[in-house]
């Protein structure tokens, strides 16, 4: 359900609704030549057959409005209007067409009888059957909300678990072996990036981007194009410019923020 349409993705769902729609026609047709026994079974056979398939291939529209509906939730009962609109005019669509290929196949004076006086009860079929669809799109759509909520979670938690514990840089002859918790911030300087600690200042080869992407976003948020702060490092926050931000760490060091980078900041304190 996370891409597109997922009935059409899944052989198996193929078959079932070609089934469900193929019973239904029969069903259908037996239940119009019970009542209507002069009518040819060959005309209400696909007279069945072309009406269901309208709605099962009209009913795919459907899913889009529900699958990402983008009305506020607070408003249920008003975001309910747009589908009920789209049912009635999708089922009128599809009895105006199902009607106009009828009567360009059938000639049997009984059917044409039959097909006028067929409108009423039609669109009722037609409405109810998009009453349902809608229901069960809805539920498919929460589910399917919810497994991405649940793979996001997975993932995050799958990151936190491989986050960088430490970083080495090599200086020279010499490997320093730096903890991620002594790490104050991160600066950007050209293909480098800038390791900021106690003991002083350790030029990594490295994209921000890279390293951003491995340390855990619980303690490191950057804040700024070229700048990854220690959260346990930051002491105060200060609006200096119109939506620029200053933060001043517990080294007395001062950092950028912008706007995007504060409100990430502020949602991790």
């Amino acid at each position: 359900m996370a891409k597109g349409y997922s009935i059409l993705h899944h052989f198996r769902r193929h078959i079932f609704y070609m089934a469900l729609w193929l019973v239904a026609s029969i069903i259908q047709t037996a239940i119009i030549l019970f009542w209507n026994s002069p009518l040819p079974f060959r005309l209400v056979l696909v007279d069945s057959l072309l009406f269901n398939l309208l709605f099962v291939v009209g009913v795919i529209p459907l899913w889009y409005p529900i699958r990402f509906n983008a009305l506020p939730t607070r408003r249920k009962t008003l975001s309910l209007i747009p589908y009920i609109l789209i049912a009635v005019i999708l089922t009128v669509c599809c009895y105006a067409v199902g009607n106009h290929l009828m009567r360009l196949v059938a000639t049997h004076p009984d059917y044409i009888v039959f097909l006028e006086g067929a409108a009423g009860w039609r669109i009722i079929q037609g409405i109810l059957f998009y009453t349902a669809t809608l229901l069960y799109f809805s539920q498919q759509a929460h589910i399917s909300h919810l497994t991405q909520k649940v793979n996001s979670l997975q993932q995050t938690f799958e990151k936190e678990i491989e986050a960088l514990a430490r970083i080495t840089v090599k200086e020279r002859q010499q490997i320093h072996i730096i903890p991620v918790d002594e790490i104050e911030y991160l600066e950007a300087c050209g293909d480098y990036v800038q390791l900021h600690t106690a003991k002083g200042v350790f030029l990594k080869e490295h994209t921000m981007k890279f390293l951003e992407e491995r340390l855990s976003s619980k303690q490191f948020v950057r804040v700024h194009r070229s700048f990854i702060v220690n959260i346990s490092q930051v002491d105060r926050i200060e609006l200096y410019e119109k939506e620029r931000y200053r933060l001043f760490l517990k080294n007395g060091k001062t950092v950028k923020a912008s706007d995007a980078g504060y409100k990430l900041l502020k949602e991790s304190l």
